[in-house]
């Protein structure tokens, strides 16, 4: 990389240090111009580097112009070649320093590294003019005659290109392989580049062949590329233009419009191109246009560069609505503003995202407060179901175990119910199913909750037993998950041996699946089970998919009607004749049937008519702590 330079030795044309300066000032425009990563310290470096080498080209411009001028005095001479030298060493050791940094070197092996250089180039400078004023090295005599003599610098410009190589070489391992070829390759021409130089006794092209590995950092590690169709920027670049415009006390509007397939319609098609153009861009002024997966584009601007704001974004509501009249392209957009709330700038496109999820298409929603809370309850919630996870405490106190108590219409009694979940948290107080069940499924940490919960039925039956109350079972629900587990039968059977109750005080409510697999894991678990007494519940007939012939396999004990069938008895006779077909069918079977969602006593009655074994809802008792089931069963 950093041969030695030679200065006054060859033919010299200016050419070489003018591209030079040229490429610097380009890549200072650029690098402002096209938002490429800057990170705070490693981007301080970078600019650094381009304005020392400003001084490098132009220093080496004026000297070897005026150095065979006899009008030039000998003093400007010797000050333009310290400045050349100087700043040169003071390039290299930036880059090296900002290699150091990417190779993740200890501090101490950093803060090493770095006084030694420093200390060789402060002795390399003091030495060098040492020689001057004794005429051993550079100089210009009386008769305005100079002479090379022995250079300082050239040795110290090989100390330093040794020592990055050696560094590269040495911790290779900490870099990307790309990236190491990428560093040493360029390394490789630019000593090249330098040695043909030398062959053909020439000085002209040394200070771009040292600008070349300070070139290659910026492509290497703070590319950030424009789309050519979309003209938007890449998102690694989102977070930092965030912080930022926060850090200055900027507020932000930021805007996503997530449209499927995007960029196959947007290759196809030159009319679209133009109105995604207009609509991102023609109303906003200093914005930036970023792309991310999945086809979605976020634009942010300030509002303080747009105090309208509010005008604009609905004009440009406006125009995209026409738009979609034309098109009919399905989107989403979400308008958000900058907030206090909101704790890490990466947040922000994780709050859009959040709500992306939720939202249908073809609608545009505004973030509000609720909405940011939301996500951090969301966040929280999840972070504590990996934490119950991790513990495996089947006792773990943020499970708590409410229960619903089923009347049998036979007896008149409350000798079962439905054990419910919900979670306590410390932040966010009491948590219901419909929040942390679908997080616990999705990030698969619904088994050890349901362990939990199981456990905690089994001890709170224990305590029922040997209190003398009077309890046939209760019915604890299980996912489709917690059935993949082969541990499952084996897990479910020694919780119940380990409360010390028997096995048929406890029932398994599952939903029947959709999947093949899961269909012929349910029937084998059910199979294993029920050869211990423990009853099974088909829950939620009636809701999504349910397969009569797949019902008929599985021998389950009790079919739970779902509210939905019960309003639909309620609408005509038609409606009425077909869930009451549905219950006679099952009773003539031999299935025991429980309707789930009874209200009042016109449902009670209703539910009596369709052969209702088992009755569960509101008129008998929002669902209760555990301990609370008491005041429904009778004592011994």
């Amino acid at each position: 990389m950093f041969a030695i330079s030679n200065l006054n030795i060859g033919s010299y044309t200016p050419v070489g240090d003018i591209i030079a300066l040229s490429l610097c000032i380009i890549m200072a425009i650029l690098v402002k111009q096209t938002y490429i990563r800057k990170e705070k310290s490693r981007f301080f470096i970078i600019m650094h580097i381009l304005a020392f080498m400003l001084i490098v080209a132009s220093a080496n411009i004026f000297m070897q112009t005026y150095i065979v001028k006899e009008t030039v005095s000998p003093p400007f001479i010797y000050i333009m070649r310290m400045l050349h030298h100087v700043f040169l060493s003071m390039t290299m050791f930036l880059y090296i320093r900002y290699v150091q940094g990417s190779l993740w070197l200890l501090p101490k092996d950093k803060k090493r590294s770095r006084i030694a250089i420093a200390v060789i180039m402060l002795f390399a400078i003091t030495l060098d003019i040492i020689l001057s004023v004794f005429k051993v090295g550079f100089y210009i005599n009386k008769k305005h005659e100079y002479s090379a003599g022995l250079d300082c610098f050239e040795i110290l410009y090989i100390v330093f290109t040794v020592n990055i190589i050696y560094m590269l070489i040495k911790y290779r391992k900490r870099l990307l392989i790309k990236v190491f070829t990428g560093l040493i390759s360029v390394l490789v021409m630019s000593n090249l580049l330098l040695c043909i130089q030398s062959i053909f006794k020439q000085i002209s092209y040394t200070t771009i062949c040292c600008l070349l590995p300070m070139i290659s950092i910026i492509f290497l590690f703070h590319s950030n590329p424009y789309n050519t169709d979309t003209g938007a920027v890449s998102s690694e670049f989102f977070a930092q233009e965030v912080k930022e415009n926060l850090a200055k006390g900027n507020e932000m509007v930021i805007m996503c419009c997530h449209i499927p397939g995007f960029s196959v319609y947007i290759a196809k098609s030159p009319v679209l191109k133009t109105e995604f153009m207009d609509f991102f861009r023609v109303n906003i002024k200093k914005s930036i246009l970023y792309s991310f997966p999945n086809d979605s584009f976020v634009l942010t601007f300030t509002k303080q560069k747009n105090s309208d704001y509010e005008k604009l974004v609905d004009r440009m509501l406006g125009n995209f609505a026409m738009s979609y009249a034309k098109f009919k392209i399905d989107y989403k957009i979400i308008i958000m503003e900058s907030s206090d709330s909101v704790i890490d700038v990466n947040d922000y496109h994780n709050i859009i995202e959040y709500n992306d999820l939720k939202m249908p298409f073809n609608t545009v929603v505004r973030i509000t407060p609720e909405d940011i809370k939301e996500y951090y309850d969301k966040n929280y919630i999840l972070s504590q179901l990996e934490d119950i996870a991790a513990r495996k405490d089947l006792s773990d106190s943020r499970i708590l175990v409410y229960c619903q108590p089923v009347l049998n219409i036979n007896t008149g009694q409350y000798d079962t119910a439905e054990a419910l979940m919900r979670l306590k948290l410390e932040k966010t107080g009491m948590v219901f199913p419909d929040q942390f069940i679908p997080i616990a499924e999705k990030f698969n940490l619904i088994h050890n909750l349901s362990m939990i919960i199981l456990n905690k039925t089994c001890a709170a039956l224990k305590r029922f037993i040997d209190d003398g109350y009077i309890i046939k079972r209760i019915s604890v629900n299980f996912s489709a998950i917690d059935l993949r587990y082969d541990s499952f039968c084996d897990e479910v059977k020694g919780i119940i041996e380990n409360n010390g109750i028997e096995y048929g005080k406890i029932a398994v409510e599952i939903t029947e699946s959709r999947s093949d697999a899961d269909f012929n894991l349910m029937k084998q678990r059910v199979m294993q089970l029920q050869d211990l007494g423990i009853k099974f519940y088909l829950d939620d007939f009636g809701t999504g998919y349910s397969n009569f012939e797949r019902i008929m396999e599985i021998p389950f004990d009790i079919i739970k009607f779902d509210r939905s069938l019960l309003i639909e008895s309620l609408k005509n006779s038609s409606s009425q004749y077909m869930v009451k077909t549905f219950a006679n069918m099952f009773h003539e079977l031999k299935y025991s049937i429980l309707f789930e969602g009874v209200e009042n006593e016109y449902d009670e009655d209703r539910c009596k008519l369709m052969m209702a074994q088992y009755l569960q809802g509101y008129k008998y008792s929002k669902p209760i702590p555990i301990e609370e089931l008491k005041k429904f069963l009778l004592h011994a």
